[in-house]
Protein backbone atom coordinates (compact mmCIF):
# COMPACT_ATOMS: atom_id res chain seq x y z
CA UNK A 1 0.00 0.00 0.00
CA UNK A 2 1.56 3.47 -0.94
CA UNK A 3 2.52 5.10 1.92
CA UNK A 4 0.29 8.36 3.20
CA UNK A 5 2.89 10.77 3.03
CA UNK A 6 3.26 9.64 -0.61
CA UNK A 7 -0.28 9.83 -1.20
CA UNK A 8 0.11 13.62 0.29
CA UNK A 9 2.47 14.70 -1.11
CA UNK A 10 0.93 13.90 -5.11
CA UNK A 11 -2.38 15.63 -3.93
CA UNK A 12 -0.61 18.40 -2.36
CA UNK A 13 2.31 18.80 -4.62
CA UNK A 14 5.74 18.88 -2.97
CA UNK A 15 7.57 20.36 -6.56
CA UNK A 16 7.58 23.85 -6.33
CA UNK A 17 7.05 24.29 -9.52
CA UNK A 18 4.00 21.93 -9.77
CA UNK A 19 2.49 24.38 -7.03
CA UNK A 20 3.03 27.09 -8.86
CA UNK A 21 1.02 26.49 -11.84
CA UNK A 22 -2.38 25.42 -9.03
CA UNK A 23 -4.51 27.97 -8.42
CA UNK A 24 -4.77 28.38 -4.82
CA UNK A 25 -8.59 26.56 -5.07
CA UNK A 26 -7.11 23.98 -7.38
CA UNK A 27 -4.76 22.93 -3.91
CA UNK A 28 -7.39 23.59 -1.21
CA UNK A 29 -9.19 20.87 -3.44
CA UNK A 30 -6.49 18.53 -3.05
CA UNK A 31 -6.03 19.09 0.30
CA UNK A 32 -9.95 18.55 1.53
CA UNK A 33 -9.70 15.09 -0.93
CA UNK A 34 -6.58 13.98 0.69
CA UNK A 35 -7.51 14.13 3.84
CA UNK A 36 -11.05 12.63 3.28
CA UNK A 37 -9.54 9.49 1.57
CA UNK A 38 -7.45 9.27 4.94
CA UNK A 39 -10.40 9.65 6.61
CA UNK A 40 -12.30 7.02 5.15
CA UNK A 41 -9.29 4.55 5.34
CA UNK A 42 -8.49 5.75 9.16
CA UNK A 43 -12.52 5.38 9.72
CA UNK A 44 -13.32 2.09 8.11
CA UNK A 45 -9.90 0.43 7.52
CA UNK A 46 -10.80 -0.95 4.48
CA UNK A 47 -13.52 -3.10 5.80
CA UNK A 48 -17.34 -2.88 5.26
CA UNK A 49 -18.08 -3.37 8.53
CA UNK A 50 -17.62 0.16 9.46
CA UNK A 51 -19.92 1.71 6.93
CA UNK A 52 -22.47 -0.82 7.95
CA UNK A 53 -22.06 0.30 11.88
CA UNK A 54 -23.38 3.61 10.30
CA UNK A 55 -27.04 2.19 8.99
CA UNK A 56 -26.93 -0.29 11.85
CA UNK A 57 -26.70 2.02 14.66
CA UNK A 58 -30.03 4.12 13.98
CA UNK A 59 -31.55 0.43 12.77
CA UNK A 60 -30.72 -0.71 16.49
CA UNK A 61 -32.62 2.57 18.15
CA UNK A 62 -35.30 2.13 15.88
CA UNK A 63 -36.36 -1.67 16.33
CA UNK A 64 -35.97 -1.09 19.93
CA UNK A 65 -38.24 1.60 20.17
CA UNK A 66 -40.72 -0.12 18.04
CA UNK A 67 -40.37 -3.13 20.20
CA UNK A 68 -41.15 -1.30 22.81
CA UNK A 69 -44.76 -0.10 21.32
CA UNK A 70 -45.55 -3.23 19.88
CA UNK A 71 -45.07 -4.30 23.74
CA UNK A 72 -47.61 -1.69 24.20
CA UNK A 73 -50.02 -2.24 21.73
CA UNK A 74 -49.40 0.87 19.93
CA UNK A 75 -48.94 1.11 16.04
CA UNK A 76 -49.04 4.83 15.13
CA UNK A 77 -47.58 8.13 16.33
CA UNK A 78 -50.15 10.90 16.50
CA UNK A 79 -52.28 10.89 12.98
CA UNK A 80 -51.44 7.97 11.07
CA UNK A 81 -48.15 8.23 11.23
CA UNK A 82 -45.71 5.38 11.17
CA UNK A 83 -43.28 4.92 14.09
CA UNK A 84 -40.40 3.71 12.05
CA UNK A 85 -40.68 6.96 9.96
CA UNK A 86 -41.21 8.77 13.17
CA UNK A 87 -38.15 7.74 14.48
CA UNK A 88 -35.70 8.04 11.67
CA UNK A 89 -36.66 11.95 9.78
CA UNK A 90 -35.01 13.14 13.14
CA UNK A 91 -32.86 10.67 14.28
CA UNK A 92 -30.43 10.49 11.20
CA UNK A 93 -30.16 14.63 10.97
CA UNK A 94 -29.32 14.40 14.59
CA UNK A 95 -26.71 11.80 14.55
CA UNK A 96 -25.34 13.83 11.78
CA UNK A 97 -24.94 16.45 13.57
CA UNK A 98 -23.44 14.64 16.49
CA UNK A 99 -21.05 12.73 14.95
CA UNK A 100 -19.92 16.40 13.19
CA UNK A 101 -19.96 17.55 16.76
CA UNK A 102 -17.46 14.93 18.04
CA UNK A 103 -15.36 13.86 14.81
CA UNK A 104 -14.87 17.52 14.35
CA UNK A 105 -13.68 18.63 17.94
CA UNK A 106 -10.92 15.36 17.61
CA UNK A 107 -10.24 16.26 13.98
CA UNK A 108 -6.79 18.65 14.74
CA UNK A 109 -4.73 15.96 17.36
CA UNK A 110 -5.88 12.86 15.00
CA UNK A 111 -4.31 14.21 11.86
CA UNK A 112 -1.51 16.75 14.21
CA UNK A 113 1.31 14.49 12.33
CA UNK A 114 -0.49 16.27 8.68
CA UNK A 115 -0.55 19.76 10.10
CA UNK A 116 3.41 20.20 9.31
CA UNK A 117 2.58 20.61 5.60
CA UNK A 118 1.87 24.32 5.23
CA UNK A 119 -1.24 23.61 3.45
CA UNK A 120 -3.37 22.06 5.80
CA UNK A 121 -4.73 23.86 8.10
CA UNK A 122 -6.94 22.78 11.42
CA UNK A 123 -9.56 23.93 9.48
CA UNK A 124 -9.57 21.50 6.48
CA UNK A 125 -8.92 18.65 8.76
CA UNK A 126 -12.30 19.53 10.49
CA UNK A 127 -13.88 20.39 7.27
CA UNK A 128 -13.04 16.74 5.60
CA UNK A 129 -14.80 15.29 8.76
CA UNK A 130 -17.54 17.29 8.66
CA UNK A 131 -18.03 16.38 4.86
CA UNK A 132 -17.60 12.74 4.92
CA UNK A 133 -20.08 12.49 8.22
CA UNK A 134 -22.81 14.96 6.00
CA UNK A 135 -22.51 12.37 2.86
CA UNK A 136 -22.35 9.37 5.29
CA UNK A 137 -25.63 10.35 6.92
CA UNK A 138 -26.86 11.61 3.97
CA UNK A 139 -26.18 8.38 2.68
CA UNK A 140 -28.12 6.60 4.99
CA UNK A 141 -31.32 8.97 5.10
CA UNK A 142 -31.41 8.09 1.40
CA UNK A 143 -31.51 3.87 2.06
CA UNK A 144 -33.61 4.09 4.87
CA UNK A 145 -36.22 6.11 2.55
CA UNK A 146 -35.75 3.40 -0.23
CA UNK A 147 -36.63 1.08 2.29
CA UNK A 148 -39.63 2.70 3.52
CA UNK A 149 -40.75 3.09 0.05
CA UNK A 150 -40.85 -0.88 -0.31
CA UNK A 151 -42.66 -1.39 2.77
CA UNK A 152 -45.34 1.18 1.56
CA UNK A 153 -44.43 3.91 4.04
CA UNK A 154 -44.18 7.59 3.44
CA UNK A 155 -40.62 8.23 1.83
CA UNK A 156 -40.89 11.72 0.87
CA UNK A 157 -41.47 14.87 3.26
CA UNK A 158 -44.30 16.84 2.84
CA UNK A 159 -42.73 20.29 2.43
CA UNK A 160 -38.67 19.09 0.63
CA UNK A 161 -37.23 22.46 0.60
CA UNK A 162 -38.39 23.25 4.30
CA UNK A 163 -37.08 19.67 5.67
CA UNK A 164 -33.42 20.54 3.63
CA UNK A 165 -33.34 23.45 5.54
CA UNK A 166 -33.48 21.88 9.02
CA UNK A 167 -31.55 19.37 7.95
CA UNK A 168 -28.50 22.60 7.06
CA UNK A 169 -29.42 23.78 10.59
CA UNK A 170 -28.45 20.73 12.08
CA UNK A 171 -25.70 20.75 10.05
CA UNK A 172 -24.63 24.37 11.05
CA UNK A 173 -24.81 23.04 15.15
CA UNK A 174 -22.83 20.65 14.62
CA UNK A 175 -19.85 22.67 12.94
CA UNK A 176 -20.39 25.28 15.54
CA UNK A 177 -20.30 23.21 18.57
CA UNK A 178 -17.28 21.67 16.75
CA UNK A 179 -15.15 24.59 16.65
CA UNK A 180 -15.74 25.95 20.03
CA UNK A 181 -15.19 22.37 21.22
CA UNK A 182 -12.25 21.91 19.87
CA UNK A 183 -10.73 25.30 20.83
CA UNK A 184 -11.97 24.54 24.10
CA UNK A 185 -11.04 21.35 24.48
CA UNK A 186 -7.35 21.20 22.53
CA UNK A 187 -5.19 19.23 24.67
CA UNK A 188 -7.40 18.79 27.74
CA UNK A 189 -8.85 15.15 27.74
CA UNK A 190 -11.10 16.29 30.53
CA UNK A 191 -13.11 18.50 28.92
CA UNK A 192 -13.48 16.29 25.71
CA UNK A 193 -14.83 13.86 27.98
CA UNK A 194 -17.13 15.74 29.30
CA UNK A 195 -18.27 17.27 26.18
CA UNK A 196 -18.46 13.73 24.86
CA UNK A 197 -20.78 12.47 27.48
CA UNK A 198 -23.17 15.80 27.54
CA UNK A 199 -24.45 14.78 23.75
CA UNK A 200 -26.36 11.86 25.27
CA UNK A 201 -28.57 13.80 28.09
CA UNK A 202 -28.96 16.10 24.94
CA UNK A 203 -30.37 12.96 22.60
CA UNK A 204 -32.74 11.85 25.44
CA UNK A 205 -34.01 15.31 26.27
CA UNK A 206 -34.41 16.33 22.26
CA UNK A 207 -37.75 13.77 22.06
CA UNK A 208 -35.72 12.11 19.58
CA UNK A 209 -36.69 8.68 20.68
CA UNK A 210 -39.79 9.67 23.45
CA UNK A 211 -42.52 11.72 22.30
CA UNK A 212 -42.64 15.27 24.35
CA UNK A 213 -46.16 14.26 25.73
CA UNK A 214 -44.68 11.75 27.66
CA UNK A 215 -42.81 14.07 29.81
CA UNK A 216 -44.38 16.37 32.89
CA UNK A 217 -45.74 19.38 32.06
CA UNK A 218 -43.49 20.95 34.47
CA UNK A 219 -40.31 19.47 32.82
CA UNK A 220 -41.76 20.76 29.26
CA UNK A 221 -40.51 24.42 30.20
CA UNK A 222 -37.13 23.35 31.19
CA UNK A 223 -36.71 21.21 27.91
CA UNK A 224 -37.36 24.32 25.17
CA UNK A 225 -34.49 25.23 26.44
CA UNK A 226 -33.00 22.55 24.61
CA UNK A 227 -32.34 24.12 20.48
CA UNK A 228 -32.39 20.64 18.93
CA UNK A 229 -35.73 20.02 20.91
CA UNK A 230 -36.95 22.38 18.58
CA UNK A 231 -35.41 21.21 15.14
CA UNK A 232 -36.11 17.55 15.95
CA UNK A 233 -39.83 18.64 16.55
CA UNK A 234 -39.65 21.10 13.24
CA UNK A 235 -37.82 17.94 11.39
CA UNK A 236 -41.28 16.58 11.99
CA UNK A 237 -43.51 18.79 11.32
CA UNK A 238 -42.23 19.74 7.76
CA UNK A 239 -41.89 15.89 6.48
CA UNK A 240 -45.37 14.83 7.99
CA UNK A 241 -48.87 16.70 6.61
CA UNK A 242 -50.68 15.97 9.87
CA UNK A 243 -48.12 16.56 12.82
CA UNK A 244 -48.79 19.51 14.93
CA UNK A 245 -45.62 21.29 16.54
CA UNK A 246 -46.10 21.30 20.56
CA UNK A 247 -46.52 24.10 22.46
CA UNK A 248 -43.76 26.75 22.36
CA UNK A 249 -41.18 25.24 19.50
CA UNK A 250 -40.48 27.81 16.77
CA UNK A 251 -37.68 28.10 14.19
CA UNK A 252 -36.31 31.18 15.34
CA UNK A 253 -34.57 29.93 18.66
CA UNK A 254 -32.31 27.33 16.99
CA UNK A 255 -31.43 29.96 13.88
CA UNK A 256 -30.62 32.31 16.26
CA UNK A 257 -28.56 30.68 18.63
CA UNK A 258 -27.05 28.69 16.20
CA UNK A 259 -25.73 31.99 13.69
CA UNK A 260 -24.29 33.13 16.61
CA UNK A 261 -22.40 29.85 18.09
CA UNK A 262 -21.25 30.10 14.52
CA UNK A 263 -19.75 33.05 14.64
CA UNK A 264 -18.42 32.54 17.99
CA UNK A 265 -16.75 29.29 16.76
CA UNK A 266 -15.39 31.26 13.75
CA UNK A 267 -13.60 34.20 15.96
CA UNK A 268 -12.47 31.35 18.51
CA UNK A 269 -10.63 29.41 15.84
CA UNK A 270 -8.93 32.97 14.10
CA UNK A 271 -7.78 33.78 18.13
CA UNK A 272 -6.35 30.04 18.33
CA UNK A 273 -5.53 28.95 14.75
CA UNK A 274 -1.62 29.26 16.36
CA UNK A 275 -2.59 27.79 19.27
CA UNK A 276 -4.10 24.34 17.84
CA UNK A 277 -0.81 23.43 15.97
CA UNK A 278 0.85 22.94 18.95
CA UNK A 279 1.09 19.92 20.86
CA UNK A 280 0.59 21.59 24.28
CA UNK A 281 -2.06 23.44 26.09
Amino acid sequence: MVPLVIVLAHFLGRNCQVTMKRTPFQIQKAVWLALILRELKTRFGGRLIGLFWVLIEPLIHIGLMLGLRVALRDRYVGVMIEPAVYLVVAMVPFFACRNMWMQGMAAIEANGGLLGYRQVKPLDAMASRWAMEGILYGFVFVVLSLGFAWWGYRYFPHQPLEFIGIWALFVMWGIALSMISAVVGHRRPGVKFFIRASSTPLYLMSGVLIPLSSFPPFIYEYLLWNPFLHLVELSRVYYFATYVAHHGINLEYPLYWGLALLFVGAVLYHINRIRLLSKTT
